[in-house]
């Protein structure tokens, strides 16, 4: 069989998004009788084989952002028509329902593609973005208005997809309430390395974390107004790591007691950075699944997270003390302090066990394969 993967906003560097295709490219290179073509927007088209099942096509896509590492919107799908037309892929996924979701409903609606389409749901853009816009500034009444005109286009849009395939249980339960039927829920995994022994912490500090890009939609602000506060607190250590539209303002933060490591790319390092730390800050309302609070639960770490999207999912499911209410600072504070309090080993060992039921990513993507429909090599599937 083959699988198709195409992404229109894509960057090198874009941490969950990297680590979740990297983590099939790994599968299907154990998997020679599969074919997997994973397309991104890059400088000019280009095709590099990474062994005799997997392929990487780059076509034409200019950066979108400052730094030249960072996303990149896809444009040349000319190309990539000419590709699906030679290929025939069995599986088609659009990595997102922009420019990538369109294109290919349109190629479903007029015959150019007969084989399973499916819209892999990385995140929601109606509650992430245009419902805060709607909210904020002048002529609200009316900007609410437009959104329920857009949301109720975009849904329907949405319902063309054989198959959406979404990561929590959250996001499915949204996406039902909105007309869309037809749900794969395929939940991520860990590297296999951040499911070894618990790590021994050092007692004395608090060691506080955020991780993650440093975007408004992330709850980032909440940090931002949280830092001053928790480093008024004697015994408080706090890091940030990640890259974003906020990065200066976290940069020009100074204090003996605070570290800014910006983006870190190789999973080795963010292992060793939640190895050193106790609690993560996990504040994003509109997490689909809460990819780096997985990664933390699997280190022992705490997470402190909202009462809301695949954050809140995870949590509940060990029956975290550390929700708070959503975009509330004194409640965001007061669950910290919560979480200082408790007892690490207890709490240690509930996120471990979370972490280890739902797997590697290499189960991960075999729960994937299993639903599109691969023959698979004996791996051993999280349920």
């Amino acid at each position: 069989m083959i699988y198709m993967d195409i992404n229109t906003f894509f960057s090198p560097k874009a941490g969950g998004i990297r680590t979740y295709h990297l983590a099939k490219i790994a599968w299907f290179q154990k998997c020679p009788q599969h074919q997997y073509f994973l397309v991104s927007p890059g400088n000019t088209y280009k095709t590099t084989e990474v062994g005799p099942s997997v392929t990487l096509v780059e076509a034409f896509g200019p950066a979108v952002t400052h730094d030249l590492a960072g996303y990149r919107i896809l444009l040349d799908y000319f190309r990539i028509l000419t590709l699906i037309v030679r290929t025939k892929p069995d599986v088609l996924e659009a990595g997102d329902p922009w420019l990538t979701g369109l294109f290919c409903l349109a190629l479903k609606k007029s015959g150019f593609y007969k084989g399973l389409l499916v819209s892999f749901y990385h995140s929601d853009p109606i509650p992430s973005y245009l419902m805060p816009w709607a909210q904020s500034g002048r002529f609200r009444g009316l900007k609410k208005i437009v959104v329920a005109s857009v949301a109720r286009l975009f849904y329907r849009l949405q319902q063309g997809y054989d198959l959406t395939a979404t990561a929590s249980k959250t996001m499915e339960m949204s996406l039902r309430k909105n007309g869309i039927q037809s749900i794969a829920y395929l939940p991520f995994g860990v590297p296999e390395k951040f499911l070894t022994q618990m790590p021994l912490r050092a007692s004395g500090r608090s060691r506080l974390l955020y991780a993650g890009r440093l975007d408004r939609e992330k709850g980032i602000e909440l940090v931002l107004a949280a830092i001053t506060k928790l480093l008024a607190i004697d015994h408080i250590e706090i890091t940030v790591m990640g890259r974003g539209s906020y990065s200066e303002q976290f940069l020009e933060i100074k204090h003996p007691r605070y570290h800014f490591l910006g983006f870190l790319e190789k999973p080795e390092e963010v292992l060793a950075v939640y190895d050193h730390h106790d609690i993560l800050l996990a504040p994003g309302p509109f997490e689909t699944f809460g990819l780096g609070v997985l990664e933390a639960m699997a280190r022992g770490m705490i997470v402190v997270g909202p009462d809301q999207g695949g954050t809140a999912e995870l949590l509940q499911e060990v029956s975290s003390p550390f929700i708070f209410k959503a975009d509330d600072l004194n409640d965001f504070l007061r669950k910290i302090d919560l979480a200082r309090d408790s007892n690490p080993l207890e709490e240690a060992k509930r996120s471990m066990n979370l972490a280890l039921k739902y797997g590697s990513w290499d189960q991960a993507v075999q729960r994937m394969a299993r639903r599109y429909g691969f023959s698979m090599p004996l791996v051993e599937v999280a349920q």
